[in-house]
C-alpha cells in the first residue's frame, strides 16, 4: 500500500473541496435558469391569454352627405385598432338622411341597422325620446375615455335628464348678417347688440323695395328670437311661457312697423336668398351662409355679428354628434369609435376641408383663424343652446309655422299670448 505524506493527503482533501464547491455551484445557477425559464413561461403565458381574450367588433357606421365628406370618413375611420385594440369601424352609406330614417325601422327589425349615425341636435329628441338612441354614460365610463376636452356648452346641448346621449363633432352658433353696403349707405354707426337696436336700424334701412330685416317664420329662427328672452320650449313644457310671449311680440311689431319681411313674400324659399338678392339689410342665419353667398353674391359684403339680444345673450347651436342606435352590437366598442372618429387629427380635417368648427375649444380657435368672419361670434359658443322642440317635432314645427304665418302675413286678430297657448295645449 503505498503511503501518503500528511502534506499530500492534505493537498487531495482541498482539490475534493473545491470540486465539490464548483460541482453546488453549478447546481444553484442551473436551478435559478430553470427557475428563469418558467418564469418567463408564465408571464408568455399570461400575456398570450390576454392577447386571446381581446373581443373582435365590427361597428357600422351610418353615413350620408356630400361625395368628399364621406370620402374624409372613410379615411379617418382607419386604423381604429391602433387606438382601441379589436375595434374596427365599417362605413354604411345612405343616399340621404331621409332615406336613412325611413329605411331605419325595416333594418332595426332586420338586425341591420347601423349601429353609430351622426345626427343633428335640430329635431335629434323626438328619436331620444322614442328611445331609438341610448344614454352613453356608462359606457364612456367603462371604456375610460376622457371626455375633458369637449366643449360643456356643447356636452350640454346633449344632455337630457342628466344622462348625456352623443359624443359631440361640432358646434356652431347661430349669428347675425349685415349688408355693410346698406348699412353705411344709411349712415348708421355701430353695429346693434340687442332686438332694440335692430329695430332703429330697421327703420333707417327700410326704403324702396328693401325691407330692413329678414324674417324667416320657420322653427330656427323663431328659436333664436325666443332664447334671447330668456325663453325656449322646453322639449314642450315651456311653449306659453312669458319669456316666448314677449319674444313672439317683438317679431310680431317688427313686421306691423312694416321694416321686416318673409322669404315667401318676396317669392324665395329661405332667407338667404333674399339677403343674397339685396332685398333684405340684416338677417338671422348661420355659418352655411358663407359658402351660399360665395355663389350666389360673391361682392356682397357683409359683417357678421353675435345673436342680438332681448333680455340676455344667448341662440341657438347647431351641433353634430355621433349616437349609439339602441340595438347596437357592442355600445361600449360604439363609443369608442365615436371617440376615435372625433379625435382631433380627424376634427383638423373637417375644419379644413368641410368649414365645420369643431365641438373641442382647443381646434375652435384654428377654426376663427381660417374663417375670420364669423370671429365675433365665437363668444356666443358658451352661450348656445339646444332647440329645445317636443318630442314630435314635425308636428310642433307645422303648426308654429302656420299659426305666426297667419299672424304676420294674414294679420290675424288672435294674440300671441292665445296662439302659444294653443300651442302649448297640443304637446302638454
Amino acid at each position: 500500500m503505498k503511503k501518503y505524506s500528511i502534506k499530500g493527503l492534505a493537498c487531495l482533501m482541498m482539490m475534493v473541496m473545491v470540486l465539490n464547491m464548483g460541482l453546488v455551484g453549478c447546481g444553484k445557477k442551473d436551478a435559478a435558469t430553470a427557475t428563469d425559464k418558467s418564469v418567463k413561461a408564465e408571464v408568455k403565458a399570461e400575456e398570450k391569454t390576454e392577447t386571446a381574450e381581446v373581443k373582435e367588433v365590427v361597428i357600422k357606421y351610418g353615413l350620408w352627405g356630400s361625395e368628399e365628406e364621406i370620402n374624409i370618413w372613410r379615411e379617418v375611420a382607419k386604423d381604429c385598432e391602433s387606438e382601441y385594440p379589436g375595434v374596427k369601424i365599417e362605413i354604411q352609406t345612405f343616399p340621404s338622411s331621409e332615406d336613412f330614417w325611413n329605411s331605419l325601422p325595416a333594418q332595426i327589425a332586420a338586425k341591420t341597422a347601423p349601429d353609430l349615425v351622426k345626427v343633428t341636435n335640430e329635431g335629434a329628441f323626438e328619436y331620444i325620446n322614442k328611445g331609438l338612441f341610448v344614454p352613453i354614460d356608462e359606457h364612456i365610463q367603462k371604456a375610460s375615455l376622457d371626455m375633458s376636452g369637449y366643449a360643456d356648452s356643447v356636452k350640454d346641448i346633449w344632455t337630457i335628464d342628466n344622462k348625456l346621449y352623443a359624443i359631440p363633432v361640432s358646434v356652431a352658433p347661430s349669428m347675425f348678417f349685415i349688408n355693410k353696403k346698406m348699412w353705411a349707405e344709411a349712415g348708421l354707426g355701430n353695429y346693434p347688440t340687442t332686438w332694440d337696436e335692430v329695430e332703429v336700424a330697421a327703420e333707417k334701412l327700410t326704403k324702396d323695395d328693401v325691407k330692413g330685416l329678414v324674417i324667416n317664420v320657420h322653427p330656427y329662427h323663431l328659436t333664436n328670437y325666443a332664447l334671447s328672452y330668456g325663453g325656449g320650449w322646453g322639449n314642450g313644457t315651456t311653449i306659453n311661457s312669458d319669456a316666448n310671449v314677449k319674444a313672439m311680440e317683438k317679431v310680431v311689431s317688427l313686421f306691423e312697423k312694416g321694416v321686416a319681411v318673409t322669404p315667401k313674400e318676396e317669392g324665395y324659399g329661405w332667407d338667404g336668398e333674399v339677403f343674397a338678392n339685396g332685398k333684405g339689410a340684416m338677417t338671422t342665419g348661420g355659418y352655411w351662409y358663407k359658402g351660399f353667398l360665395t355663389n350666389a353674391a360673391p361682392d356682397l359684403e357683409y359683417a357678421v355679428m353675435p345673436m342680438p339680444q332681448g333680455t340676455t345673450k344667448s341662440c341657438t347651436s347647431h351641433s353634430d354628434a355621433f349616437v349609439v342606435l339602441k340595438d347596437a352590437v357592442d355600445p361600449e366598442a360604439a363609443v369608442k369609435a365615436a371617440h376615435y372618429l372625433t379625435r382631433d387629427s380627424a376634427l383638423e380635417e373637417f375644419m379644413a376641408k368641410v368649414g365645420t368648427n369643431p365641438a373641442k375649444p382647443a381646434l375652435s380657435s384654428k377654426y376663427f383663424e381660417v374663417n375670420p368672419e364669423f370671429k365675433l361670434v365665437e363668444e356666443m359658443i358658451p352661450h348656445g343652446k339646444d332647440f329645445g322642440y317636443p318630442a314630435d317635432t314635425k308636428k310642433f314645427n307645422d303648426v308654429l309655422i302656420q299659426k305666426m304665418e297667419e299672424k304676420v302675413l294674414t294679420k290675424s286678430n288672435t294674440s300671441i299670448k292665445e296662439i302659444l297657448d294653443e300651442i302649448q295645449s297640443q304637446f302638454n
